[in-house]
């Protein structure tokens, strides 16, 4: 099967090259980009197995009904109570008439997402399964436009192997080897950049995500032994980031906050407390994202 694949894309190559024989060789710009989408997504699904948002806030709508009262006044029922909290914003979605006794508005409100609350084990898998095919369409392009970079085809190969068994995990509703499977995807989003010749920082960074990433992995499944190993290894990537002057001379803080991060979750790992580990892991991806 892989050997057919090759053969495939060896002869789309060979007509695209014929197509434009004044090519100036691959868009790395364009690469890099299409290799961010898949850096993005595969944090996102990997995140959603544990029901963990970097986002501090989310929308909430619910629907309730104004009742009339004797005296011509309105008053609410229904399930308006929760959106009595400070920051709620109330808006009449077209003041529909409900009955004729009232009329129905949406009311939204802003919650926090808190990481000790969250409830890891009730894992969203519709929204895994429709991410891994967004993943799996936008994979195809990318996978071209790597060979045409001179990228490893068994690289390249490796990562389309580990994407099937990847959506079979998905399918399957396995947490377990979802988790895996998913940070051995990330593995490659650096070996990739640095077969492009995208920029080290870049390289280094995404180097130093894929360890904390694995990290996380460990924590979910409580092997604590990876955790600490990933967290550990995520420390000496992160220097090569660190002591690039180059690159930190205009994001110093930004730098140094993240290296901190890193630390505080090594000192998180050895309490082995997995939602203690899931708050130090959020601000530190929050973090790492805005280098």
């Amino acid at each position: 099967m892989k050997r057919f694949l090759l053969v495939v894309f060896t002869c789309l190559l060979f007509l695209t090259g014929c197509g434009s024989q004044a090519s100036d060789g691959p868009d790395t710009d364009k690469i890099v980009s299409e290799l961010d989408f898949l850096s993005s997504k595969i944090c996102d699904l990997l995140n959603n197995l544990n029901n963990i948002s970097l986002e501090n806030y989310e929308l909430i709508a619910e629907k309730v009904t104004l009742n009339q009262d004797a005296d011509g006044g309105k008053s609410q029922t229904g399930s308006n109570q929760a959106s009595s909290n400070t920051g709620s914003e109330e808006e009449e979605g077209g003041g529909q008439p409900s009955g004729g006794s009232g009329e129905t508005i949406t009311v939204t409100e802003m919650r926090n997402k808190s990481i000790l609350n969250v409830d890891v084990n009730n894992v969203n898998w519709d929204f895994m399964k429709q991410n891994i095919e967004n993943i799996n369409s936008s994979w195809s392009v990318t996978m071209l436009d790597l060979y045409n970079a001179k990228v490893s085809s068994d690289d390249i190969m490796a990562f389309d192997d580990i994407l099937n068994k990847t959506i079979i995990g998905i399918k399957n509703e396995d947490k377990p080897n979802t988790l895996i499977n998913l940070c051995n995807l990330y593995s490659y989003i650096p070996k990739f950049l640095t077969t492009v010749s995208a920029e080290k920082s870049k390289q280094n960074i995404e180097g130093t995500k894929y360890y904390i990433l694995t990290s996380y992995a460990g924590a979910s499944l409580d092997d604590w032994d990876t955790a600490t190993a990933s967290i550990s290894n995520a420390e000496s990537s992160f220097l090569s980031v660190l002591n690039d002057t180059e690159y930190s001379k205009n994001r110093e803080y930004k730098v140094n906050k993240t290296y901190m991060l890193i630390k505080d979750l090594q000192t998180a790992v050895a309490i082995n407390d997995k939602k203690l580990f899931f708050l130090k892991y959020k601000n530190l991806m929050e973090s790492i994202n805005t280098l």
